[in-house]
């Protein structure tokens, strides 16, 4: 996908294609193997990029099956279209357009790209597949960095996690929302004296006999999508915190939505230096929230995360996908 975006701009900006070049430049110590597929490939912008049928080495490479291509031509038309021309608006008044966002869900004959990787009994696309969410990225990045960045925190750290993660009850309570886009949330696991560093967090959650369930405190900074109008939260986040003392290791998910007692907005970032769209960067505080296992008006914790293990699956798209927005950052900012 790297290498996609270098052809495609060279070609948009009239220059020759030095394959090899960018093939050693991207790909790095795969390059002699990679060598070989573009030793036939067009070198005039004429001919950028090769047609869908045209059986290309290049065409198969960036679009591995037929669905591929074709989600990658409905998100190219979809980005030209409604993405690109927002883009400079949004990005100077540092605030996400939420009307165009829930246009990537399944309400109102949307895209249906919200949850692509959940399985379509809950809502989603079900196409759990590396390629597609890289499609989808690549294409909506090109025009809008900071738009896509929130579709990731929403579409991977919150609906891919909760899908893999998350218990039957909770899946089938939260996800159409999720997926519809009426509900846009994230991930909360960043802190202001850990940052990324899981193992340093200090929120926590104790668990209290009396009351049935844990008492979540804490504060979590950096959260993308944390609010969506600078001063209520986003509506639904998997928030993560520290379960016991006896090791570092001892760290679960809780499933936390907007309105619950406690959960509130301590201030929203501005003036960012790039991925200014996506305007929701934010703190998010944890005051005494209670966390049940009744299944009415309160919350699950994440069963499957009791374990302490990540799914190898959300662990692959987070690095995907996190590796492909710093690119877009280095060369949009």
């Amino acid at each position: 996908m790297f290498l996609s975006y270098s052809l495609r701009q060279m070609a948009r900006n009239g220059q020759s294609l030095p394959f090899c070049k960018v093939v050693d430049h991207v790909v790095g110590s795969t390059a002699s193997t990679s060598r070989a597929w573009f030793a036939s490939a067009p070198v005039s912008s004429d001919s950028w990029p090769p047609s869908e049928d045209d059986g290309s080495s290049m065409s198969k490479l960036f679009n591995k099956t037929d669905d591929h291509a074709a989600l990658r031509e409905m998100m190219r038309s979809f980005t030209e279209r409604e993405v690109e021309p927002q883009a400079l608006e949004h990005n100077r008044s540092e605030t996400l357009n939420i009307p165009l966002f829930r246009k990537l869900g399944s309400g109102n004959d949307g895209l249906g790209i919200l949850g692509l990787t959940v399985p379509e009994e809950y809502g989603g696309t079900g196409l759990p597949c590396a390629s597609a969410v890289a499609i989808v990225h690549e294409e909506l990045s090109y025009s809008d960095p900071a738009f896509c960045l929130s579709y990731l925190a929403h579409s991977i750290l919150l609906a891919n996690n909760l899908a893999v993660n998350g218990s039957d009850e909770q899946l089938a309570r939260f996800m159409p929302g999720v997926c519809d886009g009426s509900k846009i949330g994230g991930m909360c696991m960043s802190e202001p004296n850990a940052g990324t560093d899981v193992l340093g967090m200090k929120s926590n959650a104790v668990y209290d006999p009396t009351r049935g369930g844990y008492i979540l405190n804490g504060t979590k900074m950096w959260i993308t999508n944390g609010t969506l109008t600078g001063k209520e939260t986003g509506d639904l986040f998997l928030v993560y915190a520290r379960t016991g003392t006896e090791n570092r290791n001892q760290i679960t998910q809780f499933v936390v939505e907007g309105g619950m007692d406690g959960f509130s907005v301590g201030q929203k970032i501005n003036d960012k230096l790039g991925m200014r769209g996506e305007c929701s960067k934010c703190d998010n505080i944890l005051t005494k929230i209670l966390i049940t296992f009744n299944r009415g008006n309160t919350f699950l914790p994440m069963q499957r995360l009791r374990r302490q293990k990540w799914s190898f699956k959300t662990y692959s798209y987070l690095r995907v996908h996190m590796l492909w927005v710093m690119l877009m950052v280095r060369l949009f900012v």
